[in-house]
């Protein structure tokens, strides 16, 4: 009994413990009631109550329509608050200032919730503390910037636990956070942070300032790198700086390697630079601007690269000038094309090396190539190409300047009057050289053929380069010859020294007559060989094929069977697909074709129990 009378005495001090101990958050909006735009203003809040440690504290519209701005306190005066958001209603701005008077450490303090600060579509939170060193700002959780949000660092005090803390969620990929410092020089934290968009610009110092960074963990910008005019971005880094977007250059200056880190960056969208941009390098470790997306990329560069900064193409859907681009160092093909033209031409400087494989068709420039500052040397390989087609040409023992590209129609739409030892040409393509009058040109040319050698027959032997003079196809010779007719090499001409003033074109050709208009060459198979399937089932032999006017095929069989003929193209689309009945003994079948480009195709029998008889052959127009 002394116990029930005890705890019912006790029981309202018990609950009024529970109340003072038990944190009490609510929900604080601005009204912007008393006009002055000031957070210390009570009449300013709801209700007429300044916000406190346990409020989470919302700027909006629900109270106060339109677009307005909040000013935190200046002097040494400190806010604390559990979190903000700030969220403008649609079209609208909301800006939150942390004003240069203030000099507190900190002086915006976020102790709790999930995002202690968020900035909503419109929202802005501007660091303009006036403090020269410590952190006026503090985030106990996460910075969450939506897409369309701004966080813009406009002081010189530490910002590296704010970045630290920024959110990665789906949904930040656009939220800008924007360095604009009042300083001639600022130290800022790049390396192993994730930012949304990223922004430097030298508003606040009158045009002109530094930022500089080192370290050497990844960087990932996960929409757009934006540089402003007057900026010098001065970069220590190792490891690689992804770019998901665009780099976007409005001048200044971007340095990618001040000392001998070496920075890879990864632009997956778009590269824009300004008249008065400039990336270069002023340290020893070849820094890499690599194009890797996976959609064509434009490149908009009409200011300067310059220094060794190589550039790579790494992107299946290739890459298009939309302006004329000049390189200084290397330039390496690694996947994908550069679409160029007459008027946005790329340009390797002298010095300016080139790393291409020529076997690949995926790699090439569709479009004029120009190489300046050549002189003496060994070769140099044009990776050239048209639509899907690459066909390169090097030029060797060369010197001079040159413009060359490739087209992929018949050179006897432009002639068909031959000179001495011409017979016929190559109707795959031709190539057009332009050689500067000064430095005076040189070098012999070699023209490439892949999956045939048209035009020249089935020894090269009796190939030739021809070259269109007064509109007559004339014969350059046959110096060295490389590969295997029918499918991959080249044809050497004799040097030549005499280039025109206007652009010169560049064909293969033959002496001789090819075997026909249309010749047929075994590329797997010795001659006179013949191969055997046998898998414990019925076996055939294919002896012979022929071409005369219909694909002819010879099989002996051992028995009668079924047998399913298939012919594919070089990627492995079926091009012709017949079933029929092997008799005992020889079969001779003819197989009416469908008008076929030239090219390498594959015949493939399958017969029951038994793996399939594949065979190339090569189509020579």
């Amino acid at each position: 009994m002394n116990s029930i009378k005890l705890l019912l005495n006790w029981q309202p001090l018990l609950l009024f413990a529970l109340l003072v101990y038990i944190p009490s958050f609510s929900q604080l909006r601005w009204d912007g009631e008393a006009g002055d735009g000031q957070w210390m203003t009570a009449r300013n809040w709801s209700g007429d109550v300044l916000p406190g440690i346990t409020d989470d504290v919302i700027l909006d519209n629900a109270l106060m329509t339109g677009s307005f701005t909040v000013t935190l306190p200046g002097g040494n005066s400190s806010v604390q608050i559990r979190s903000i958001t700030i969220t403008p209603g649609s079209g609208n701005t909301i800006e939150l200032i942390l004003p240069v008077t203030n000099l507190a450490t900190p002086a915006f303090k976020m102790s709790g919730a999930v995002y202690g600060m968020a900035i909503g579509n419109g929202g802005i939170f501007k660091n303009a503390s006036g403090a020269d060193n410590g952190s006026p700002i503090e985030i106990a959780d996460s910075l969450k910037i939506y897409n369309g949000g701004r966080y813009i660092q406009n002081s010189s005090s530490s910002h590296a636990p704010v970045v630290a803390v920024l959110s990665k969620a789906t949904g930040t990929e656009e939220g800008i956070f924007e360095f604009d410092i009042p300083s001639a020089s600022n130290t800022i934290s790049l390396s192993g942070r994730t930012y949304g968009k990223l922004v430097f610009l030298s508003n606040a110092m009158n045009g002109t300032i530094t930022y500089t960074a080192s370290g050497t963990n990844t960087i990932t910008v996960k929409s757009d790198l934006q540089v402003g005019a007057g900026v010098t971005l001065s970069l220590n880094l190792a490891d690689t700086l992804f770019i998901e977007r665009d780099l976007i250059q409005q001048g200044g200056t971007i340095n990618l390697g001040n000392a001998a880190r070496k920075l890879v960056t990864v632009i997956n969208r778009h590269l824009v630079q300004s008249t008065t941009g400039v990336i270069g390098e002023t340290g020893t470790a070849l820094p890499e601007l690599v194009l890797g997306g996976t959609i064509n990329q434009q490149i908009d560069c009409k200011g300067i690269l310059k220094d060794n900064v190589a550039v790579k193409i790494n992107n299946a859907a290739g890459a298009t000038l939309t302006s004329p681009w000049s390189l200084p160092y290397k330039l390496s093909l690694v996947n994908g094309k550069i679409t160029t033209s007459a008027v946005d031409l790329l340009r390797l400087l002298p010095g300016c090396s080139m790393v291409a494989d020529s076997t690949s068709e995926n790699s090439f420039i569709d479009g004029p190539l120009r190489k300046e500052g050549l002189s003496g040397v060994a070769g140099f390989l044009f990776p050239v190409g048209k639509n899907r087609i690459m066909r390169w040409l090097e030029l060797k023992n060369v010197s001079g300047n040159f413009n060359v590209e490739f087209f992929d129609s018949n050179p006897v739409q432009i002639s068909n009057t031959y000179g001495s030892g011409i017979v016929q040409l190559s109707p795959t393509g031709y190539w057009t050289i332009k050689g500067d009058a000064s430095p005076a040109p040189s070098a012999s040319v070699e023209l490439s053929f892949n999956g045939i050698s048209s035009g020249m027959g089935t020894d090269l032997s009796f190939g030739r380069v021809a070259k269109l003079s007064n509109n007559v196809w004339m014969n350059y010779g046959n110096t060295a010859f490389t590969g295997t007719a029918g499918f991959r090499g080249s044809i050497v001409s004799n040097t030549i020294t005499s280039w025109s003033p206007v652009t010169d074109s560049f064909a293969l050709s033959g002496n001789v007559q090819a075997n026909g208009p249309l010749a047929l060459v075994d590329d797997t198979m010795p001659h006179n060989t013949v191969t055997t399937i046998s898998n414990g089932g019925p076996r055939i032999q294919l002896l012979a094929i022929t071409f005369p006017n219909a694909l002819m095929l010879t099989y002996r069989s051992i028995e009668k069977t079924q047998a399913k003929l298939c012919i594919v193209d070089n990627s492995g689309r079926i091009v012709k697909l017949m079933n029929t009945i092997l008799e005992k003994g020889m079969n001779r079948l003819s197989v009416e074709m469908p008008q076929l480009p030239a090219g390498i195709y594959s015949i493939q029998a399958f017969i029951p129990k038994g793996p399939s008889n594949v065979l190339r052959f090569v189509f020579i127009r």
